[in-house]
């Protein structure tokens, strides 16, 4: 188990890494192992600024046919991986944005919880929050729309 973790850790840290950088695209793949990173601009209208990983472990398939029905026009900020959505800073706070609050590009809008790591959910752009898609303690996948931002 530690061995997961351990390449866990490496792959958000490698997430990250390109988050901040100048690189757009990242691919990987050794024996079964394999990576792919991807940023993407706010000028799509269906897709945020965060880096898409496929992982054979990790990959899910989002669930998108009633999710999507419900989704205005807008930014979607998507799930960069599978956890525990927490909408607020701690229990006993309320959420960190709420639909209809104008939020910053970089802005935290949430964080996922996954093996016992707390991993920030920022957003892509600026503009207001039309639609928050989860609640707090929900379980989400891997590239589960989480908020809709139109800016």
């Amino acid at each position: 188990m530690r061995n997961v973790e351990m390449e866990y850790e490496k792959i958000i840290e490698l997430i990250h890494e390109i988050e901040h950088s100048s690189i757009t695209e990242f691919q990987l793949q050794k024996g079964e192992f394999q990576i792919s990173l991807k940023k993407q601009g706010c000028a799509e209208p269906t897709t945020a600024d965060i880096p898409k990983t496929v992982h054979k472990e990790l990959e899910a398939e989002p669930k998108k046919e009633a999710e999507e029905a419900s989704i205005k026009e807008g930014v979607i900020i998507r799930s960069p991986m599978v956890g525990i959505f927490h909408a607020s800073a701690s229990q006993d706070k309320k959420d960190i944005v709420t639909t209809g609050q104008t939020i910053e590009e970089g802005q935290v809008l949430g964080a996922i919880e996954a093996m016992k790591m707390m991993n920030d959910v920022v957003a892509g752009c600026s503009g207001t929050v039309t639609e928050v898609l989860v609640g707090d303690g929900e379980l989400v996948e891997y590239g589960q729309p989480l908020f809709v931002i139109e800016g």
